[in-house]
């Protein structure tokens, strides 16, 4: 992995002299030099080597670079006279900078070029590691801990120069700075859970699913949080958008602690004592949904578990179904093209399928369905062929493969 150099910035200097004006430097994102607030890079953005060459030097601050390296990573393996075009290069980038009122910020060293070490100057990416590392031993919070890991918050705004042609090089030191953050979010996380600050936990958890919305401990304190606040609503939107993401953006299942976090949001709805004749009332309010039953994944296995102690104490038989659908030509599905087969899917399902039966969402591109009604490998096949006639009945399904294997379940498994 990557590990940058320490840097160490003159902050009392900058501060002090009042001569020179405010400089800062952000790389996340997208590159801005801001002078006294003034972005100046706006007139190079046009160049992409002008802007590689600035960037390249910006983040190898305080080192001097080699023409050759600075010729590799810019052209690569073009045939050009290296000397003439590199010099013509910087001395473009240099002539733009002072134009802007940024003098000296490239120098000449033996060989080679480097963004001025003299020049006082506040680089996001450089205080980000500096803050992590001053919170990282940190047992407890007091103002100037909270102080910097809120700086962190609002420092780290996307991955590092995203649209830089210098991709084979930055990708490592995104990937480098994309987990340093997120390390350092977990941990003001977890001191706020100690200081039991469950609106401050939400508030974090938002802004740095802004940058990752598929990191599950975010999602699951998020959730956590929420739920401890009495926003249970929002606890199981949140809880619904995030199994979305998983299933259909990233293609994974979600993690188990995600998916057993349903019972918990089940079990927050009902945190005050009622008499039994209160619960009646309540069941017997609203008529059951038609079709089978749908389930969150932890619910089903709960599901599996009582079916399966009646299939003891009964003596009969039950089957399991698996239903998986791909495309005819294999090509892998988008996001939305999976919400939306797998959504058709679900409503077939439901609607063929008895009341008794209980589906739920295995994977991506997986449903896991319950069959007490199912009695024999025979009858097994009706259902499903009686499914599958349903599936294609829909012209839209006419390019997908609707697969299912079912299998009796044994009263050991």
């Amino acid at each position: 992995m990557f590990v940058p150099e320490k840097r160490h910035e003159n902050w009392s200097d900058w501060a002090g002299n009042q001569r020179m004006k405010k400089l800062e430097i952000n790389v996340f994102s997208e590159l801005n030099i801001l002078l006294d607030g003034v972005d100046i890079v706006e007139p190079i953005r046009a160049s992409k080597r002008k802007m590689a060459l600035l960037e390249y030097l910006i983040l190898n601050n305080q080192r001097p670079v080699t023409v050759a390296r600075l010729v590799e990573v810019i052209w690569g393996e073009e045939e050009i006279n290296v000397e003439n075009a590199l010099k013509t290069l910087v001395s473009r980038l240099r002539k733009d900078l002072e134009e802007s009122e940024l003098d000296g910020a490239i120098v000449t060293v033996p060989g080679g070029y480097m963004w001025n070490p003299d020049l006082p100057a506040r680089i996001d990416a450089f205080r980000m590691e500096e803050i992590s590392d001053n919170v990282s031993g940190a047992e407890s919070l007091n103002s100037s801990v909270v102080n910097q890991f809120e700086e962190l918050l609002t420092l780290y705004t996307g991955d590092l120069l995203p649209s830089s042609i210098l991709d084979n090089w930055i990708a490592p030191k995104s990937f480098y700075y994309h987990d340093l953050y997120l390390k350092t979010v977990h941990q003001y996380i977890e001191l706020l859970n100690k200081e039991k600050e469950y609106g401050d936990i939400i508030r974090v958890c938002k802004i740095a699913l802004d940058i990752d919305p598929f990191d599950s401990m975010l999602n699951l304190e998020l959730m956590s949080a929420l739920l401890k606040t009495g926003k249970s609503k929002e606890a199981l939107e949140q809880y619904q958008n995030t199994t979305n993401l998983q299933y259909t953006h990233l293609g994974l299942k979600p993690s188990d602690e995600i998916l057993n976090f349903y019972k918990e949001l089940i079990k927050g709805e009902k945190s005050s004592e009622a008499e039994i004749e209160e619960i009646c009332k309540e069941l017997r309010t609203g008529k059951p949904n038609p079709g089978a039953f749908v389930c969150e994944y932890a619910i089903f296995k709960d599901v599996y578990h009582l079916q399966m102690r009646n299939l003891k104490r009964l003596g009969t038989a039950m089957f399991l179904a698996l239903v998986d659908v791909h495309r005819m030509d294999n090509k892998q599905m988008e996001a939305l093209e999976i919400k939306q087969v797998m959504s058709r899917t679900l409503d077939v399902m439901r609607e063929c399928l008895r009341q008794g039966d209980t589906i739920s969402r295995y994977s991506p591109l997986q449903y896991v369905v319950l069959l007490p009604s199912v009695t024999s490998v025979k009858t097994g096949r009706m259902v499903i062929e009686r499914v599958k006639r349903m599936f294609y009945s829909n012209s839209k399904n006419a390019k997908y493969i609707f697969n299912c294997k079912v299998m009796p379940l044994e009263m050991d498994c």
